[in-house]
């Protein structure tokens, strides 16, 4: 600790106030963080070119060949694109809400277990696909299906469930035909009173 400052506020810090003159380093940062999408003023360059910077010296994103897409208006900055994980997203916003110059942050970065999640949720609660085991793995939003279901109607209906999701970018099928068709799942749906109990589950219990 430095002067009442922590490691990691110095090396924010120093983050911060680095200058992007280096062409080579504009190079490699290219397809880490996409250009803007319209033209900046002059203040508005320069707290792109810190957010930028801030973002390409945490090493994790760097890796994981993130796309961040940076929309700053005046000082307020949003941050779009796909992360790998949900700390990645965490922590972008983090380093950059901390910058000075800085004034709030709009963090709209997409984390693929979010895509997880949302897809595995689709086919569990589509009475379709539900009585199957599907496994789903995401890679910057790309939705890979894996597992096996007993004909191709089966499988086209995981491809579309899939697919609009709105989170999702695309689908690739890994699915498999083979195995035993099952039942559709009755899934019940919730009371419209916390209070009254579900007449399906009620049923199901009776019997």
């Amino acid at each position: 600790m430095h002067g009442g400052l922590t490691w990691a506020d110095s090396w924010l810090a120093w983050c911060s106030h680095q200058c992007c003159e280096n062409d080579g380093w504009h190079d490699k940062l290219s397809w880490v963080v996409r250009a803007p999408d319209r033209k900046l003023a002059r203040g508005e360059k320069r707290i792109y070119s810190r957010v930028r910077r801030v973002l390409w010296d945490y090493e994790p994103l760097r890796a994981s060949h993130a796309e961040i897409f940076i929309d700053v208006e005046d000082t307020r900055v949003r941050l779009r694109g796909r992360v790998r994980t949900s700390p990645q997203k965490l922590i972008a916003d983090v380093l950059v809400r901390r910058m000075d110059d800085v004034s709030s942050v709009t963090n709209e970065l997409i984390a693929d277990p979010e895509v997880v999640r949302a897809v595995a949720d689709a086919l569990a609660q589509d009475e379709r696909t539900a009585p199957y085991v599907i496994r789903v793995d995401v890679r910057h939003g790309i939705v890979i299906l894996r597992g096996e279901v007993p004909s191709e109607a089966v499988q086209q209906t995981a491809i579309e469930i899939s697919a609009a999701v709105p989170t999702v970018h695309s689908v690739r099928n890994q699915l498999t035909i083979g195995g035993e068709p099952r039942a559709a799942v009755a899934l019940s749906r919730p009371s419209a009173r916390a209070d009254e109990p579900n007449p399906v589950a009620a049923s199901e219990v009776r019997a």
